[in-house]
């Protein structure tokens, strides 16, 4: 396997994962309030993420 097959495959991986995550988000938002989600850790680790992506981008 070529490393670009190999990124590619990593590539992949973490689209799917992101999807996964986003979905979960949504279901626990179904059951918490904005306000607990904003106490939430995950929530900065999420935010500053973005922000990362942000930069790239």
């Amino acid at each position: 396997m070529s490393e670009l097959e190999i990124v590619e495959r990593q590539n992949a991986i973490i689209r799917i994962q992101s999807g996964v995550i986003d979905e979960l988000f949504l279901l626990l938002m179904q059951h918490i309030s904005v306000e607990e989600a904003d106490a939430l850790p995950v929530i900065a680790r999420m935010n500053q993420a973005a922000e990362i992506r942000r930069e790239i981008e």
